[in-house]
């Protein structure tokens, strides 16, 4: 019993630092290289643009349902 309860702990422990990135890149980092920046094909064809008019709003709500007696 004290062997199977050392080797869970021991795996969680294993799988603890995988998680936190001891044991190299952490699953949640995958994909997050800033080298990836470096490479990029054609970054200059982007453009972003400024808003047109900011003073309008985007949607304007529904109107709120009138609260009377049932």
């Amino acid at each position: 019993m004290r062997f199977l309860f050392l080797l869970i702990l021991i795996a969680n422990l294993i799988v603890l630092g995988y998680g936190q990135g001891f044991l190299g890149n952490p699953p949640s980092e995958q994909g997050r290289d800033a080298r990836m920046l470096l490479t990029q094909k054609n970054p200059e064809s982007i453009k972003l643009g400024t808003p047109s008019d900011g003073a309008q709003p985007a949607a304007s709500a529904p109107p709120a349902a009138p609260k009377g007696k049932p």
